[in-house]
């Protein structure tokens, strides 16, 4: 049975906490729900497209991360968690989002962990003070993705944060055709750019700065190495992962 714990509006709609036994939701209208907390386990992501996220830190370990939205903090929670003395920076439009994670879903805090409320594009045209080894983009509202985050101007100006060797991994609706014109675009600025369709209608993006020539061996390996600390094993989702310029020339 559903429980609501938490409710507010501001100027952009519904903010609700809703507990179902050992889980608890972040939703933003009927029917939606933003983040999947375990309880116990806020570190432990519960999405399948966030899991599939995760991927990126095979392809590299970051020193410095940058999330745009926010969210429950399911994300920012298990880098922490994950990778020791990472930097993280999150961007979160709602005021009243980053009050929530803080008191209901348990986002750690911290001297390397840096909140800023502001809308995403705005942030990213002043840009970071330094730049970032990964940056994650998971825009969305009650209504669904937020088409700026599929936009050329947005995805020039995240790849003006990135280091040489930095990756972009950006949380989609739809599939690998869908975003035709997101993908040419991609591969006109990036080395690297796969996608991954994660099982729960999200496609997940990867674009890196420099071509990552691991193996499919490799990156099995480290998958299962990298499930100790995780939770869970990346390993499925490599099996959906695609490389664009791969498929291209086919």
């Amino acid at each position: 049975m559903q429980k609501y714990i938490h409710t507010q509006t501001d100027a952009h709609g519904d903010i609700a906490v809703i507990d179902i036994g050992e889980q608890r939701i972040l939703s933003f209208g009927e029917g939606d729900e933003q983040s999947l907390q375990l309880k116990a386990q806020p570190e432990l992501l519960q999405h399948p497209y966030t899991q599939a996220m995760m991927i990126s830190l095979l392809f590299c370990t970051p020193k410095r991360v940058l999330l745009l939205g926010l969210g429950a903090g399911s994300l920012l929670n298990s880098l922490h968690h994950t990778i020791p003395g990472v930097r993280i920076e999150a961007v979160e439009l709602r005021q009243g989002v980053i009050d929530v994670a803080k008191k209901y879903f348990r986002l750690v805090s911290g001297k390397k962990i840096q909140l800023h409320c502001q809308g995403a594009r705005e942030f990213l045209k002043v840009g970071v003070e330094k730049k970032v080894d990964l940056l994650m983009t998971d825009l969305y509202t009650y209504k669904g993705m937020d088409d700026t985050q599929v936009s050329g101007e947005f995805i020039d100006l995240c790849a003006q944060q990135l280091k040489v060797n930095g990756w972009l991994v950006i949380n989609c609706w739809g599939t690998t055709a869908d975003h035709k014109p997101l993908f040419q675009h991609l591969g006109r600025i990036f080395a690297d750019v796969r996608s991954c369709e994660s099982g729960d209608g999200n496609l997940v993006i990867f674009a890196g700065r420099q071509k990552d020539l691991k193996s499919q061996a490799l990156l099995k390996e480290m998958a299962a190495r990298q499930a100790l600390t995780l939770g869970f094993n990346l390993s499925r989702y490599l099996t959906h992962l695609e490389s664009y310029i791969r498929s291209k020339k086919k």
